[in-house]
């Protein structure tokens, strides 16, 4: 989950030089000044690539790191010491969007270290992570474990009429069945995510030294590509106010989200929820998303001869540590612009990150994919 996975750091960073970590939680202390190395990584079992964010507080504000190092341990070994992520890499998406000087202002205004592990990771393994910046001046460590995802999943979907801001609108319904884990409290985040990818491809005609268009012996023009480019389109909106679980037995309705005046509860953005009203039996969740079977604005925006669409839903339920859940819970009350801080409890990160500051979360997960029929629009 790499975009929210950047908005989770970049949250947690903005608090975090604000605040002193201690065992379980990072309280509000103004008198504390002195820099500290901040480590942010939110792992996932089941990919082949995880990154890993090191910065540096200096009291109220980042500073930057020159030279850091990571060392990851599965089960006391050292398996990986990977080499940080270099500007040109990270921003190298911007540098035919910018002019030489601005992109050159952009590698240099990095002051922070990503670092990318691939080692595949196992339910049960004993994660460490060690981190080191400025020749060692600074040292931080967090430990995990990784959880066991559940063995099994089924969805059912249809086409379902919700209200949704003040007219009736069709959605994407999904009844997600699972069987929770026996014997141990467990935590665990739901994930929808529709994934589009549209192949552009730009046909041009030959020609001859004469400038006329070349002919094969059918008669037919003889065409050569001369772009052929996937654009990708990822939506994870989620639906969940009319599941007991995901709300924690607070169903609401469309006019509960459009009452902006008197709010009635935090949003579960996360989708996070407790086995508490199902242990050790199956629960189904009720959930929507939208169809996203609108592609004129896409198709608009997009230069082609011809445009080829293949298009998945990937339904994912990840199984997490007790600490990853209070993190995310947290952040569904930093994110929602209803709370108050003056009416409701004070927001508790939790910090898991020895010599320093941060959070490293790690989940496990099983997932269901849905392919949907391709589509294909051209001149002809």
């Amino acid at each position: 989950m790499k975009t929210r996975i950047k908005l989770h750091l970049i949250i947690y960073i903005a608090f975090a030089g604000l605040f002193m970590a201690c065992e379980n939680e990072i309280p509000y202390n103004p008198g504390q000044q002195n820099p500290q190395l901040i480590m942010n990584a939110l792992l996932n079992a089941g990919q082949t690539e995880n990154l890993v964010y090191l910065h540096l507080s200096e009291g109220n504000s980042i500073g930057r790191i020159n030279e850091a190092t990571l060392s990851l341990y599965v089960n006391d070994k050292q398996v990986e010491s990977p080499q940080a992520i270099s500007p040109e890499e990270y921003y190298g998406n911007m540098q035919n969007q910018l002019d030489k000087g601005q992109y050159e202002a952009l590698l240099k205004s990095m002051r922070f270290k990503i670092f990318r592990l691939t080692a595949r990771l196992q339910p049960g393994d004993n994660i460490r992570l060690e981190a080191t910046a400025e020749g060692g001046k600074y040292h931080v460590s967090s430990q995990v474990t990784v959880p066991r995802p559940l063995q099994s999943l089924q969805v059912d979907t249809c086409t379902a009429l919700i209200r949704q801001w003040g007219s009736m609108r069709a959605h994407r319904q999904y009844r997600i069945t699972l069987e929770d884990l026996p014997n141990e409290k467990n935590y665990y985040r739901l994930e929808i995510v529709n994934n589009k990818d549209f192949r552009c491809v730009i046909y041009t005609p030959n020609e001859d030294e004469n400038g006329d268009y070349i002919k094969d012996e059918n008669g037919d023009y003889i065409y050569t590509i001369t772009k052929d480019t996937v654009v990708n389109y990822r939506y994870t909106e989620l639906i969940n106010r009319e599941d007991v679980i995901l709300t924690d037995g607070h169903v609401t309705s469309s006019d509960d989200d459009e009452n902006t005046m008197f709010p009635t509860n935090i949003e579960n953005k996360y989708s996070i929820f407790t086995d508490n009203r199902f242990t050790n039996s199956s629960a189904t969740l009720k959930v929507y998303t939208p169809l996203y079977d609108d592609n004129y604005d896409i198709l608009q925006s997009l230069n082609y001869t011809r445009c080829y669409l293949k298009q998945n839903i990937t339904v994912r339920v990840l199984s997490l540590p007790e600490t990853y859940y209070r993190y995310l819970k947290a952040l569904n009350c930093m994110d929602d612009e209803d709370y108050d801080e003056a009416l409701m409890e004070p927001i508790s990160l939790p910090s898991n990150v020895e010599g320093g500051l941060g959070f490293v979360g790690i989940s496990s997960e099983i997932q269901y994919t849905i392919d949907m029929p391709d589509k294909k629009w051209g001149w002809w």
